[in-house]
């Protein structure tokens, strides 16, 4: 009855741990999705998103992926509960953070991405907009 009652102890604990790493194994895959955004001067655009996450070594990592699904720009990928946030950073002419916040509803990433030029007295196409993933096929 013992080893019984150890082996019921050992069991709940498992499927505790287990169940406190869900949220990672949630998230990690290729996703893809629109963004819509608008710019400061007001124009509306569609833009293709598409990233994969990854678990390694313990930990969240990712990339954009490419018009042809090769992996691009290693992300910076953060995860509190069901909440995501990935940032890139691109060198470009005064550079420009990407950001996508996004959360897991219902097995899609439902959120916003951005984009804004740390010049913005060169660039007047700062945007934001609406942004839904939804697991790559």
């Amino acid at each position: 009855m013992r080893s019984s009652a150890s082996l019921l102890v050992v069991a709940f604990i498992l499927s505790s741990a287990l169940s406190a790493q869900s949220p990672n194994a949630d998230i990690v895959g290729r996703w893809t999705g629109i963004a819509d955004t608008t710019d400061e001067a007001g124009t509306k655009r569609q833009e293709k998103q598409s990233v994969e996450i990854r678990l390694e070594d313990g930990k969240l990592t990712g990339n954009r992926l490419d018009k042809d699904g090769k992996p691009g720009l290693k992300l910076d990928v953060q995860q509190a509960g069901t909440k995501v946030n990935l940032y890139v950073y691109l060198d470009f002419e005064g550079g420009e953070p990407l950001r996508w916040k996004l959360e897991l509803k219902d097995g899609a990433l439902v959120g916003t991405f951005s984009a804004q030029h740390h010049n913005p007295a060169k660039w007047i196409y700062d945007r934001v907009g609406a942004i839904t993933l939804t697991r790559a096929k």
